[in-house]
């Protein structure tokens, strides 16, 4: 072969090669207060090759009466034999309001109780907080704090919402080794309308044109999978049911009026004509119900917006959330195209 040509073939293999990042590792999280996973979620999990989970092991905010800081819910783990052979990485959710107006002293305290919780021999910790200018000070000087208790080598991690990943300058990067990117929740849930809370493609936009081509952190990637029923009485966000909702039984009870869907990313907007109950709560004759789903065709489209993405080399696909998974219709083999998908 000539020189020349050899040369360029080289440059051609090299530009290749270039192009072609690591496939992203797929994982889950579990949301569920009881770490209790069936067979067929852990056959779930081997179909796709997981080998990590994240386990939320905390809700910790502040008491509504004493404005005490104080979990309000811990995971209980029933059985550990369908973890075999998987990573386990604790998660832990703070609400924001933790940290205004909290002391330096109580920063000291909260991390050393959560440091006497975490799960043993584990090599990273995540952090969930929706963070805002007011308590980001604090937030930030926690987790410099928690990284002080936490084994040597151990990855300090924590999420990333689409708003901080793209105005990282106004709302700060927290000082951790990596960033979990939360693709969803790109509407606003208060809002009594068709759109989709879960995830619009014209709501992510919004967020991922124009944001810095590099973030400081290395960044995984968080899709949903989740549904859930927005409750309005009188206007106003009342509560929030998560799915799966039995569709079937609302159709077919006559307690419900079904609107017509005007689009492939809008809600599902349901009537309430008679008291009825709907996931543990009762609803009122007048009560408007905004339903928000990703089906299957919908999570092709998040994962290929999120091509846009400055995900680390090394990212991880966690898809939230493994406890509804199954009962939403995603199998492994769909899941595993959505990663090949997101790396195009």
């Amino acid at each position: 072969m000539k020189p020349l040509a050899l040369a360029l073939l080289l440059i051609l293999f090299a530009a290749c090669d270039a192009a072609s990042p690591q496939p992203l590792e797929p994982a889950f999280f579990w949301w569920e207060t009881r770490l209790d996973i069936s067979m067929s979620e852990r056959q779930l999990q081997d179909s796709l090759g997981c080998k990590r989970l994240y386990v939320k092991i905390l809700d910790i905010g502040r008491n509504a009466g004493s404005g005490e800081i104080e979990p309000y819910s811990r995971t209980e783990i029933s059985d550990t034999t369908p973890l075999a052979g998987l990573e386990i990485i604790p998660t832990v959710f703070i609400t924001n309001e933790v940290f205004q107006n909290i002391s330096d002293a109580k920063i000291e305290w909260l991390a050393g109780k959560i440091a006497q919780v975490a799960l043993k021999g584990s090599r990273e910790l995540l952090f969930d907080c929706d963070w805002t200018p007011s308590t980001r000070e604090s937030f930030f000087l926690f987790l410099k704090t928690m990284r002080g208790k936490l084994p040597s080598g151990t990855t300090l991690s924590a999420t990333i919402r689409l708003h901080q990943y793209k105005f990282p300058q106004q709302t700060g990067v927290p000082p951790v080794d990596r960033g979990m990117l939360m693709f969803y929740n790109t509407g606003d849930v208060d809002e009594e309308g068709e759109r989709n809370s879960i995830f619009h493609p014209d709501d992510a936009l919004k967020y991922v044109d124009g944001a810095p081509k590099n973030y400081p952190v290395p960044l995984d990637l968080a899709l949903p999978l989740f549904s859930w029923g927005l409750v309005f009485r009188e206007g106003e966000l009342w509560k929030i049911v998560p799915g799966p909702l039995p569709f079937q039984e609302m159709r077919e009870g006559g307690k419900f009026v079904e609107h017509p869907v005007s689009g492939p990313f809008a809600a599902q907007l349901w009537e309430v004509q008679e008291g009825t109950f709907l996931g543990g709560h009762y609803l009122r004759p007048g009560d408007h119900l905004r339903v928000s789903t990703i089906r299957p065709e919908q999570l092709f489209k998040v994962a290929t917006l999120a091509q846009k993405l400055d995900l680390a080399d090394d990212a991880t696909l966690a898809f939230f959330h493994l406890g509804i998974a199954e009962s939403e219709h995603f199998s492994a083999q769909l899941l595993d195209s959505v990663c090949i998908t997101v790396r195009k």
